[in-house]
């Protein structure tokens, strides 16, 4: 009887572990600068002088919660013009739905985070890297307002139009990974204009439904829409990111071992209570 007990109780243990816990990674642990985003820039690059001396970048993931946020900032020159560029992810507490210039890239249409105040910015190559094999359920995805506003209008200097009428189109693609293996990939309209009733262009935060993916080690965003040309999309290819949900996944050898202690210390304590002269 003592062997069982033991036993129940360990395997509960083990279920327990099994099944901790969702864990909501929702960026208020960040520190936001006073512009209001951080896009990555350590403040001592120098952009180049010539071709033969270029400017100068950084890839300098960042973390919220655990959880790894790529980032790449760098500097660069054009003639007398100095340029900052970024890609992967930025975080912001920037609340503007109006302004549609590149300037407002850091701002989400609905305006802030999905309820709390910090969000984070995904652009162009975006990678979130994750602490153990986890299965990640979603997070909540918006539009920004620079991106909404563009397929919406177009964008000041005529070289982006307004998505068409009963064909346009954006979304982004996340791609599930775990080591060299792709788990699987799924898909986000973050814009529809096809068909006779069409969800148009996302205008509040939504969910992201990522069970599919199964247990990654990281998950790789992509954009692709109908406005593009020879060179690639034209639609700015941003989305907001709020309330990233995971659960930890114990590692098999863990859940073995645990299983094997259960064994082995009951029929330990089976045997020295027979040695003993009592009977389970």
């Amino acid at each position: 009887m003592r062997f069982a007990f033991r036993f129940l109780v360990l395997a509960s243990c083990i279920a327990a572990v099994a099944a901790r816990a969702d864990v909501v990674v929702n960026f208020q642990d960040l520190t936001v600068p006073g512009s209001g985003y951080f896009n990555g820039n350590p403040g001592t690059l120098t952009p180049g002088q010539s071709v033969s001396t270029p400017g100068q970048s950084v890839s300098t993931p960042w973390s919220s919660g655990s959880v790894s946020f790529a980032n790449t900032f760098g500097i660069d020159s054009y003639g007398d013009f100095n340029y900052e560029y970024w890609n992967g992810f930025a975080y912001s507490n920037v609340v503007n739905t109006t302004n549609p210039a590149f300037i407002n890239q850091y701002a989400s249409y609905p305006g802030g985070g999905d309820q709390l105040s910090t969000y984070a910015v995904a652009y162009d190559e975006a990678t979130v890297t994750l602490p153990v094999p986890t299965r990640v359920a979603g997070f909540r995805i918006a539009n920004t307002t620079y991106a909404a506003l563009t397929m919406l209008n177009g964008d000041q200097y005529g070289f982006t139009a307004p998505l068409a009428s009963g064909t346009g189109w954006f979304a982004t693609t996340a791609t599930g990974k775990l080591g060299a293996t792709t788990t699987g990939s799924t898909t986000f309209y973050l814009a529809d204009l096809r068909g006779a009733s069409p969800p148009g262009i996302l205008a509040t935060w939504a969910w992201f439904d990522l069970a599919s993916l199964g247990t990654v080690d990281r998950i790789e965003f992509s954009f692709d829409g109908s406005d593009k040309n020879a060179q690639g999309l034209l639609t700015p290819a941003y989305f907001a990111m709020d309330d990233l949900t995971i659960s930890a996944v114990p590692e098999p050898a863990t859940v073995t071992l645990l299983a094997v202690a259960a064994l082995v210390g009951g029929t330990a304590a089976a045997g020295r209570w027979r040695r003993r002269g009592h009977a389970g």
